[in-house]
């Protein structure tokens, strides 16, 4: 829409979402921790962020909303797990999405998905502004994110498929959607990293509910099939993988700075044992079989249980830790016979008591995405790497991490 039919359409339309908007109050929409999760190993890590589709009106768990949905999608299509993270607000728009990104440590993600645009096309934002200031955000994802994250800009959903506007008012926003689509597309084009995916209108799943499950499945199903080749191409196979560049201790410092701050904030370091913890790593005890299992929490210099299941000593120096190890790094940690290890083989541990032979862990990581510890099992008997179960081992640390979050949300 332009020149003077958008001024003079601009006043009823705020005028319209915002007695519109005040619908929203009574509808339902998920409570709980940000995130899912799908089973699997050398899991994808899924950012999700924006407003609309991301905050799953019409259901009450994030598991049914889209960032669940998404991840048994793309689980299905891979075959590997899949971690989604969900930053997402009522009033995000393409004006405060900037500043909202850069508080997030957009590296770690393999892909984030943006979606925006019906506050927007519903404010009839000129299709100019809109142009200069995705054009800017997308520039700055690009260049804060690693060059082999893909980055997937959703187009809008239809406007009247929305029921609060699903009206003549609806149509004027569902134009004007229209528009910016086109010059999203546009601007997408230009961007090697950046694809965009046109939205379609979402089934009525149930009638009387805003959205359902059935709406999100969908929207997942339609990322899912643009998502899934970008992410498989950045998997390589073992051995085509360069050497990542090594850090520089200047970032290293920054990295570990957050890190323990990370830790502090949890404010779990030196307090009592509690059966949430504890209930998960003797479920981990059993589930291996080891003589040994923790929930680990490295700290400056020390390692510090804040759970663990046989004679073990709640702390040991950050210098002999097997989980110091395990957290550098995304994935699992198996030491299949830490005595002829290179990395283990002169560990205390290892060549004193506990005896120390068999190793596997796997990080627990803050809600910001720092790795603050790890949940393991340990045994004095080797025993074959291909034997561990790394889709049970990864659930297991991702029901720490939890419970981290429920601890967050409760205080």
């Amino acid at each position: 829409m332009r020149g003077l039919a958008r001024w003079v359409c601009l006043p009823i339309m705020k005028t319209f979402v915002a007695a519109r908007s005040r619908a929203y109050r009574d509808i339902p929409r998920p409570m709980d921790a940000p995130q899912a999760h799908s089973p699997g190993t050398d899991s994808d890590r899924i950012l999700i962020f924006g407003s609309g589709p991301a905050l799953g009106w019409g259901v009450l768990s994030h598991d049914l909303a889209l960032p669940g949905a998404l991840a048994r999608a793309l689980s299905a299509r891979s075959g590997r797990g899949v971690d989604v993270d969900l930053a997402a607000g009522p009033a995000t728009s393409l004006g405060t999405a900037p500043r909202e990104l850069t508080a997030l440590r957009l590296c770690r993600f393999d892909a984030i998905v943006i979606t925006l645009g019906a506050r927007d096309a519903l404010n009839l934002t000129s299709v100019r502004v809109w142009r200069r200031e995705l054009t800017a955000l997308l520039r700055l994802l690009e260049q804060e994110t690693s060059r082999t994250t893909h980055i997937f800009m959703l187009g809008n959903q239809p406007i009247r498929s929305i029921p609060v506007f699903d009206s003549l008012l609806g149509s004027v926003g569902a134009r004007h959607a229209a528009a910016l689509d086109r010059v999203t597309a546009e601007v997408c084009q230009t961007l090697p990293r950046t694809t965009f995916i046109a939205m379609t209108a979402a089934a009525r799943g149930e009638p009387g509910r805003f959205r359902s499950a059935t709406d999100y499945r969908n929207w997942a199903e339609l990322l899912a099939d643009s998502m899934a080749a970008p992410l498989d191409a950045g998997h390589l196979a073992p051995g085509d993988a360069s050497p990542a560049p090594e850090a520089a201790p200047q970032d290293v410092r920054g990295l570990e700075e957050a890190r323990q701050r990370a830790v502090d904030g949890l404010g779990i370091l030196d307090t009592d044992p509690e059966e949430r913890f504890t209930r998960i790593v003797a479920l981990a005890q059993r589930s291996f079989g080891t003589r040994w299992a923790a929930f680990t929490v490295t700290d400056h210099d020390r390692q510090w249980d804040k759970a663990n299941v046989g004679t073990l000593p709640q702390e040991i120096p950050r210098s002999c830790s097997f989980s110091d190890v395990t957290i550098r790094d995304p994935g699992p940690l198996v030491v299949a016979d830490a005595r002829t290890d290179p990395l283990f083989r002169a560990n205390p541990l290892v060549i004193g008591e506990p005896y120390i032979r068999f190793y596997a862990g796997f990080p627990v990581e803050s809600a910001s995405g720092e790795r603050i510890g790890a949940l393991c099992v340990f045994d004095p008997m080797p025993r074959p790497s291909g034997e561990i179960d790394l889709v049970l081992l990864r659930e297991l640390a991702l029901a720490v991490q939890g419970e981290l979050r429920r601890g967050a949300l409760v205080g």
